[in-house]
């Protein structure tokens, strides 16, 4: 992996609540943001903006398994702004509803 696209993932690893702006990344690893972009998807095999929704729908998860705070405040601590696209981004991935997801998982 190359090691501008590597200190972008520890950067998303690391700041994923933050709103991070591709140019932003691109500029702290001293390349333009469609070089960036391109030579991501060509290491990860997905898009920025997919990594930083998989890290922030994983952390989602862990909080629905392991906590009882409310769906919303879970969706807005880990970056949705809209609980609608949460809990539609959140189905898309996982196959259930963020309420489904945790009475699966309470039940195990």
């Amino acid at each position: 992996m190359d090691r501008r696209v590597r200190v972008v993932v520890e950067l998303l690893d690391t700041q994923w609540r933050r709103s991070l702006r591709v140019a932003e990344l691109a500029r702290r690893v001293g390349l333009g943001a469609s070089r960036l972009e391109h030579l991501f998807k060509s290491d990860t095999n997905i898009s920025i903006r997919q990594f930083l929704r998989e890290r922030r729908l994983h952390e989602a998860s862990t909080l629905l398994a392991t906590t009882e705070e409310r769906i919303s405040t879970i969706a807005y601590a880990v970056g949705y702004a809209d609980i609608s696209n949460f809990n539609h981004a959140f189905k898309r991935r996982y196959g259930v509803s963020p309420r489904e997801y945790r009475t699966r998982a309470h039940e195990s």
